[in-house]
């Protein structure tokens, strides 16, 4: 035996659009709820953040202050910006792959390097170690590399210099 509704049925087939739903809390009349935040957790995690910076901090005063002689005088421009006029021009040319050609100013050419030493040696004035030639351990000493000289040559006669203790050792523009 089958049975069959009708679809006389009040609530059924029939689309009803007025119907409104409601929660709960608005079926009990109650406010609608508020959102609040938490700040016993927040105040938790702020104190947490604070006591992690301060464990953390240093305090130590830093090592690395350098203390500055500053120079002194009115600021004023020098009467000459010229260079010394005593300068020991050393100048270096290349001869193949390996090879360098040393000319020492107007004294001459030198064979190697031990013996650049010992001329710009020969050639300062020191009356402490009684040396009476024409250059200061002051005086400029200009290295000036030509054409495709190696850097280990120009860096080898910079030692010469050093070693024959001038203590104003420049490099030149290479030519």
């Amino acid at each position: 035996m089958s049975t069959t509704r009708s679809a006389s049925m009040p609530g059924e087939g029939v689309a009803d659009a007025t119907v409104h739903h409601k929660s709960a809390r608005q079926r009990r009349g109650l406010a609608p709820p508020r959102m609040q935040l938490n700040l016993a957790a927040m105040i938790d995690v702020v104190f947490q953040l604070l006591i992690y910076f301060v464990v953390t901090a240093n305090f130590v005063v830093d090592e690395g202050v350098l203390t500055a002689t500053l120079p002194t005088g009115t600021g004023e421009a020098a009467d000459s910006l010229e260079p010394p006029s005593e300068t020991l021009d050393l100048r270096l040319g290349s001869t193949g792959d390996v090879g360098v050609i040393i000319q020492l100013g107007g004294i001459g050419r030198v064979d190697t390097f031990t013996e650049l030493a010992n001329e710009l040696d020969s050639l300062q004035f020191d009356p402490a170690r009684g040396r009476h030639a024409f250059f200061a351990p002051d005086d400029p000493v200009v290295i000036r590399p030509e054409g495709d000289v190696r850097w280990q040559h120009v860096v080898n006669a910079f030692n010469a210099a050093i070693k024959a203790r001038y203590t104003n050792v420049n490099f030149a523009q290479p030519e």
